[in-house]
């Protein structure tokens, strides 16, 4: 989509959409000005539970046509689980309840999260209602529901997996980072790591999902990524996997977005159409 013969994109940054004990959370939005409402992005920039920096997010997005919000959440020195998720769904409430007033489609709402970024969009996915994730705050009467999600660079999915014998010491850096958002190792918190799994509410009503996982990755396991797959699948949800050839725990964005861009566009009601 060319954008330049559109009248322009408008910005907002630093949106408070919830506070918290430990700070205020915001976000920043782009929306094109299009024709009709475009879909929104939601982008969680969460790396390894302790970093999350929403101007990371790539505008890539918006100049295809998308309208983008990156956005904050609690990190584990903050907050351990499921804070972000909470987060996160409250993230969704907020902008779906001023889709009006900035001007994006409040029905076709994306999720798109890159490693830990990756594990909480896959959680978004799967755990619509669940009311022990909806957290508290402003606009619970709205829906935090999403219409598609993209996991991109490998992310558990299943935390009682790093419980495994040799899991854990062989992707050592994972269970150090699930230890300090978890509160304790995923063995001692077994029922929080459950609680806090994507794989734990894979149902039929899951929305659209794409995974991307490089074959080299030498962080996060291929195999627990084909694992969440194929229970997708055979739950009947519209999930796709492409495992990227000779490419290790990176974002490789160059490589990926057309297909990214691809599935959003197919997945948030056509409205790209």
């Amino acid at each position: 989509m060319d954008l330049m013969s559109q009248p322009y994109v408008q910005t907002w940054l630093d949106q408070v959409y919830a506070v918290r004990p430990e700070r205020a959370l915001r976000l920043d939005l782009r929306v094109p000005k299009l024709s009709s409402p475009p879909p929104l992005v939601i982008y969680i920039s969460m790396r390894g539970m302790f970093k999350c920096e929403k101007a990371a997010a790539s505008q890539w997005m918006v100049e295809s046509g998308f309208a983008l919000a990156s956005i904050e959440a609690r990190v584990s020195s903050e907050a351990i689980a499921p804070a972000p998720v909470h987060d996160c769904k409250a993230a969704v409430r907020w902008l779906r309840a001023r889709a009006d007033e900035f001007g994006f489609n409040g029905d076709a709402i994306g999720v798109w999260g890159y490693s830990a970024g990756g594990l909480l969009a896959s959680l978004m996915a799967t755990s619509s209602g669940v009311a022990a994730l909806e957290g508290v705050g402003d606009d619970l009467n709205i829906s935090s529901a999403v219409q598609a999600v993209c996991a991109q660079c490998g992310s558990p999915h299943d935390l009682a997996y790093f419980a495994r014998p040799g899991v854990s010491s062989k992707y050592a850096p994972v269970a150090e980072n699930l230890r300090r958002w978890l509160g304790g190792s995923v063995g001692e918190r077994l029922d929080l790591a459950r609680m806090v799994s994507p794989t734990t509410y894979i149902s039929p009503r899951c929305p659209p999902i794409f995974l991307l996982h490089g074959d080299a990755d030498e962080m996060v396991p291929l195999e627990e990524t084909i694992e969440f797959h194929n229970k997708l699948k055979d739950a009947g949800v519209d999930a796709t996997l492409r495992v990227l050839p000779g490419v290790g725990h990176n974002r490789v964005e160059e490589l990926v977005k057309d297909d990214i861009a691809a599935f959003f566009k197919r997945t948030l009601a056509g409205a790209l159409d």
